[in-house]
């Protein structure tokens, strides 16, 4: 009995020293977290709204007056340069005679001359038009002479052309065929009215002799 009197009184004792041990703990830190509750925080603070606003009156700004019309522009001086005068220079340029009614298309040859159109003395040409000498007639030297006959219509024009006769034959034909039928004949007038009647006209086709 004994035995279990001093157990029972030893627990006790124990047991009253550690909860007075936790308790000394329990106190300790409280105290220690209140000194520790002095720390720098953030406090928010709600400001008050002005509700006076102030109204600004917004003006158009003048417009600034026109600029001043600038002086002109000082005069400059040019130096005066002598020109020089102009020597002429002597050119030798080569005679060439050339018919003035030379028709369209290039030129291969020899035209044949204004003088060398013979026909009859009632043929008045009024428009001729020198015929281009063929290219080979022209290479090779040749000359010659075409006679035709054609119709002279009432507004004088001509049609029909015909070769009654040349020299060489085929040579200068069809150079004369192509350069009749744009001549212009004045037109012969019987009663008061222009008609149609025949024509013979020879071109001649010559290597630039006079």
């Amino acid at each position: 009995m004994r035995r279990i009197l001093i157990a029972t009184v030893g627990a006790v004792v124990i047991g009253l020293t550690l909860f007075w041990f936790m308790h000394a703990l329990i106190t300790g830190s409280a105290k220690e977290v209140k000194k520790t509750d002095d720390l720098g925080g953030i406090e928010f603070v709600r400001l008050k709204r002005d509700e006076s606003l102030e109204t600004r009156s917004r003006e158009v700004p003048k417009k600034p007056p026109p600029p001043k019309k600038p002086p002109p522009p000082p005069k400059m001086k040019t130096a005066q340069v002598n020109k020089p005068n102009p020597q002429p220079q002597q050119m030798n340029i080569p005679n060439v005679k050339l018919p003035v009614n030379t028709g369209s298309g290039p030129f291969l040859g020899s035209y044949a001359k204004a003088s060398d159109f013979t026909g009859d003395g009632e043929l008045i040409p009024l428009v001729r038009i020198a015929p281009q000498y063929p290219r080979n007639a022209a290479r090779d030297g040749i000359e010659g002479w075409v006679k035709m006959r054609f119709t002279i219509n009432p507004d004088g024009t001509v049609s029909d052309p015909d070769v009654v006769e040349s020299q060489p034959r085929r040579v200068f034909d069809s150079a004369a065929r192509r350069a009749i039928l744009r001549w212009k004949f004045k037109p012969r007038v019987v009663d008061g009215k222009p008609v149609a009647h025949q024509g013979v006209q020879t071109i001649e086709f010559k290597m630039g002799g006079e």
